[in-house]
């Protein structure tokens, strides 16, 4: 199994060369080191766990070209069967590796079933918080094109992703902040707690510094 997971890092590493900087091979190494750390302590399959955490982001970059249209969720699950099969794993391996990957992401309706998927679903939310989360935050925007900042707006909901208002501070109040709500292991929500608690800190600083309040 080493030798195949193996190949998939290779493949994984080609199809994610020249993707964004905040979901780039960084992103998933961090998630595969996060998800067998908490994968060893929910005493999950590892192999799939791996495979899927690879694999996960592969169409990640089709996503955000097309603006939100497709789901990189859906549609990494289907690059990834197909990654599968030509490597020549079991049926039930490829049925478990798809649905981590489709039950992965916070904007679907596919919620994890195995313990492997929510290892995963965690694994990915928690490298979207704390200081790492704040980074990426910011490298998506700088792509996108929004401002450093942006509290002004009275219905943030009602401003658009990809563009100028997609600030950190608009990610943070439309999804980071719920995703410790989102956990599925014990372990993991003590994390994004944690890491929750550290962003909430950053933002009051940032709006202090920005409105020359200190």
């Amino acid at each position: 199994m080493k030798i195949l997971l193996a190949k998939i890092e290779q493949i994984a590493r080609l199809k994610l060369k020249s993707g964004l900087s905040c979901h780039d091979w960084d992103h998933v190494s961090r998630v595969c080191n996060l998800a067998i750390w908490l994968g060893k302590k929910e005493k999950a399959d590892l192999s799939i766990l791996m495979a899927a955490a690879l694999l996960h982001d592969i169409k990640k970059k089709e996503e955000v070209k097309s603006k939100g249209k497709i789901c990189h969720a859906i549609e990494g699950a289907k690059e990834a069967e197909r990654i599968l099969r030509k490597l020549k794993l079991e049926d039930y391996f490829i049925s478990r590796v798809k649905h981590c990957i489709e039950a992965h992401r916070y904007r679907n309706d596919i919620k994890p079933q195995t313990i492997e998927a929510k290892v995963l679903s965690d694994a990915d939310k928690i490298d979207a918080l704390g200081a790492v989360g704040i980074g990426r935050s910011m490298l998506f925007a700088g792509k996108v094109g929004a401002r450093l900042h942006n509290s002004d707006v009275r219905d943030i909901t009602a401003t658009n992703g990809y563009g100028q208002d997609d600030t950190f501070y608009r990610e943070f109040m439309v999804k980071l902040r719920y995703l410790k709500d989102k956990m599925h292991t014990r372990i993991g929500k003590k994390i994004a707690l944690e890491r929750t608690k550290y962003m909430e800190r950053f933002l009051d600083r940032l709006e202090k510094e920005i409105s020359a309040k200190l």
